[in-house]
């Protein structure tokens, strides 16, 4: 069995509870694709839902320690590796499309380390002078101005032209996979976001954001988290999945959405 399922899609289209129906109906575990759900002590401040079916992806490192697409991907090959092994379905979901496209289509810099030494140098440095290192190729206007971003690519460049390099290809992944996108219309998603959001607040988000500026120094990647401009994060979400292939895109405001994904997991999963 070499079936694997994902859910994707921008926030507040509800992928997690979605997913976790089809758990629970294709005898399922879900493995979360988010970059921000993997902190410890940031629930409120990532949207973790708590389902009620076992879930792989969730509190795995606190927020001052690294984490990278690298780290996700090994850890969902051995989550899908046990769930497979299981005869279970394993689902994959969430909203960051880089750690889906990696798992799918494995990049040739995943597994670059980091080059601590490097990064602290070019930490000092303000953006301009961090784009002026390299250039822009394909990079969006978001990756652009951001400054972890450009250090990645900085990073990578540079172990490319070290003795350590090596050039070579790397195949596509051999899972039979089916990749399920839900969406809806932009004032629908900023609706949603507004009413989660409230949620939240009524939940503790603004004390757990305190306890985590207490904690942990402003500069860490994990507490860009709290920035808390999820309408800004969607569109951004929106504009990574719509240059993809191969997703079966579903609007959550249509009636019978939910029928016709049933409909096609259910041919997909009954095909040897």
């Amino acid at each position: 069995m070499n079936k694997l399922l994902i859910i994707s899609g921008p926030t507040a289209t509800g992928k997690t509870k979605f997913a976790a129906h089809l758990a629970r109906r294709f005898d399922g575990e879900l493995i979360s694709a988010d970059s921000r759900q993997v902190y410890r002590g940031m629930d409120l401040t990532t949207g973790k839902d708590r389902v009620d079916v076992p879930t792989w992806g969730y509190d795995v490192v606190d927020p001052d320690e690294e984490f990278s697409v690298s780290h996700w991907v090994k850890l969902a090959k051995r989550a899908i590796s046990d769930i497979q092994s299981r005869n279970k379905l394993p689902i994959v979901v969430g909203g960051t499309g880089l750690y889906i496209k990696a798992l799918l289509e494995p990049l040739q810099t995943i597994n670059i380390p980091p080059n601590k030494k490097l990064r602290k140098k070019l930490q000092k440095l303000l953006v301009n002078a961090l784009q002026k290192m390299i250039s822009r190729g394909d990079m969006n206007d978001s990756d652009w101005n951001n400054p972890r971003r450009l250090i990645r690519k900085i990073e990578v460049l540079n172990f490319k032209r070290g003795p350590l390099a090596k050039q070579q290809g790397v195949p596509l992944s051999n899972y039979d996979s089916l990749i399920i996108g839900l969406t809806a219309p932009i004032a629908k998603l900023d609706a949603r976001i507004d009413e989660r959001m409230m949620a939240r607040k009524a939940a503790g988000i603004e004390e757990e954001i305190v306890a985590l500026r207490s904690k942990y120094r402003a500069n860490l990647p994990a507490m860009s988290a709290i920035n808390l401009n999820e309408h800004a994060y969607a569109r951004r979400q929106l504009t990574w999945f719509k240059k993809q292939k191969d997703i079966h895109w579903f609007d959550i405001t249509k009636e019978g959405w939910m029928a016709r994904v049933e409909k096609l997991v259910d041919a997909w999963y009954t095909t040897k």
